[in-house]
Order: structure tokens, then C-alpha cells, then sequence
């Protein structure tokens, strides 16, 4: 794996980060000393489950190949790829069919709270740095803005099998709160700013947000991912998203699907990413509901972790 492989799967699962200047929290006040002084402050073991995105996780998995974490064989539950979708042909460019589908959109108020499900990779680590368990794991997250504050709630997703068939596992619990936090009014670490309503605005906007200097097609999709992570958008924010999108260069018509949450829509993929490794995928409702999902689906032969084609991660907004 080169510089510009691993530079590009951490931007895929890049989070929502504070911006320069803002202040550190102080749990990572305290981090930043103990790096800075090599002292750490005594703590009794424990075993803490460490929540990473699918993507976000190879720069551990880089370090757990060199030996920066000792593993040992454990359980893993919860790991099977989701299965392709199935694609039927839709006429039309990508142009054609996102103009179309902006057009189609109703005028709606932005929601206080955003709800998708989506993978994470969990790792387990023990006492002396020891990897408990690896497993790839469904998630279900909320983000809510409210005057009041915001609040971010990570529960676990329903597991299933290679054939997406739901299955209960031992020891897994669904709807079991792994992680959540509370922000006051004013301190969400927000990446991007109020959304526009004009398409024409999206290419600096979104680059605000990126750490890509030259960003392809295929990262115009993640980012679109990430805002919609963060933000939740009116009608007219999100005609323009659509209307941007149709400006894509390799931006390609894959076909009407339903989604993993049994909605239809128009598919669009690219490659511009990482050509002959990955497809990323947007898809658009066909019933006037929006950006439906955001997936990734690898193609290339390098990995023998998984078999190509696989998709390696997907987010589903509610």
C-alpha cells in the first residue's frame, strides 16, 4: 500500500474533526500531554471497545501489522459483507436523470436529527494493548441539533449474513448503546458550513472540507457522505447537491435498485477514486426522498481479506 492508498482510505472515513484553533476538549487536553511528556496518567486495566469506521480502521490494522498491537485468536461476529444490489437498466445520462430527480424534489424544512445506519470496525483492546476481538459491525447513529445542544448516539445495528438475511448471534445485543455524547449549544464540532442553495457553490464549498487539494468525482460523493453525516438538508440545499453532482465528470448511470432499507432509486457510480480498486456509489430516490445511500464497493484483486466485488462499507440515511 503506497502514501497516496493510504492518504485516500483515510479521507473515505475521515471524521467530523474540530477546526483549527478551537479548543481541545479536556480528555484531549490530556492526550496531547501525555504524547508531549510521555507520562500517563495511572489508570486501572481495563477492557475498552475502540468504535472505528470500516475505512478509518486500516491505519490500525497497519499498526497491528507491525507489531504495534499484539493479536490473539478471538471471535468474530457480525463480519459478512452485505450482498451486491441487484440493477436494473434505467434510460437516461446521469445528467439527465439527476436534473430530473432534483426537479422532483419537494420543498422541506431541514430535520433536527439525522438517523442512518452504517459498518464500523470495533476493536476490543485488553490490558498491555492486547486486541481482544476484531469484528465488523452494523451501526445505527443519530445526530440530533436542537437548541438545547446536540447530541450524537451510536447503537448496534442488526447483524446479518452474506445473503443479508438478519441472524441472531450470541453475546450481540441490537440496539445496545455503544457509545454517545453530548455537545452544548455552539460547541458541535461542525466540517462544514450552512449548506447553500446554489449548485454552483458546491465545488469550494465541499473542498472546505476536504483535505484532497484535487478532489476526483469519487471523493465529491464522500464528501457529500460526510456532510450528510453532520447536517441535515432543506429541499432546495438538496436539489442543489443533485444539480451539482450532474456537473461530475465519470459520474456514471449504474441502474434503478433498492436499497438496504427497501427504498428505490437511481443508482450512480464511479471509479475516479481509486480506478480498477474501488466504485463508489450514490443513490438518489426515485420517489422524491433524496440521497437515499453512499456506498463503496471494492473491485480490484489485491486484498484477500475479502473477494471482489464485496462492498467494504455503506451508509443508509433513515
Amino acid at each position: 500500500m503506497d502514501e497516496f492508498e493510504l492518504t485516500r482510505r483515510l479521507e473515505q472515513a475521515r471524521p467530523a474533526l474540530p477546526r483549527r484553533g478551537d479548543p481541545l476538549t479536556p480528555a484531549a487536553a490530556s492526550t496531547m500531554q501525555e504524547i508531549m511528556t510521555g507520562r500517563v496518567q495511572p489508570q486501572r486495566p481495563r477492557r475498552s471497545p475502540i468504535y472505528l469506521s470500516v475505512a478509518a480502521a486500516i491505519a490500525v490494522l497497519l499498526a497491528v501489522a507491525v507489531g504495534m498491537l499484539t493479536a490473539r485468536p478471538v471471535p468474530v461476529y457480525a463480519t459478512a459483507t452485505p450482498p451486491l444490489l441487484t440493477v436494473t437498466p434505467v434510460e437516461g445520462t446521469s445528467k439527465d436523470l439527476l436534473m430530473r430527480l432534483s426537479a422532483e424534489l419537494p420543498e422541506t424544512p431541514a430535520a433536527e436529527s439525522i438517523r442512518f445506519q452504517s459498518w464500523a470496525l470495533a476493536l476490543t483492546i485488553g490490558d498491555e494493548g492486547v486486541v481482544q476481538s476484531v469484528a465488523v459491525e452494523p451501526e445505527v447513529r443519530v445526530v440530533e441539533h436542537r437548541p438545547e445542544g446536540s447530541r450524537i448516539e451510536v447503537r448496534r445495528g442488526e447483524p446479518y449474513d452474506s445473503a443479508g438475511n438478519k441472524i441472531q448471534v450470541d453475546g450481540y445485543r441490537v440496539g445496545e448503546l455503544i457509545w454517545a455524547q453530548d455537545f452544548r449549544p455552539g460547541e458541535f464540532p461542525y466540517v462544514f458550513a450552512e449548506p447553500p442553495t446554489d449548485a454552483a457553490a458546491y465545488p469550494e464549498f465541499l473542498q472546505a472540507g476536504s483535505v484532497v487539494p484535487d478532489p476526483t468525482t469519487g471523493d465529491y460523493l464522500n464528501l457529500v457522505r460526510d456532510l450528510l453525516g453532520e447536517r441535515t438538508l432543506t429541499g432546495a440545499q438538496t436539489r442543489a447537491v443533485l444539480e451539482f453532482l450532474a456537473t461530475l465528470p465519470e459520474l456514471e448511470v449504474e441502474g434503478g435498485v433498492t436499497d438496504r432499507l427497501g427504498r428505490t432509486g437511481v443508482s450512480f457510480t464511479t471509479d475516479s477514486r481509486a480506478p480498477g480498486e474501488y466504485v463508489d456509489r450514490i443513490i438518489i430516490s426515485d420517489t422524491g426522498l433524496g440521497i437515499l445511500s453512499s456506498e463503496t464497493t471494492y473491485v480490484g484483486n489485491d486484498r484477500t481479506d475479502i473477494q471482489a466485488p464485496a462492498v467494504v462499507s455503506y451508509t443508509a440515511w433513515e
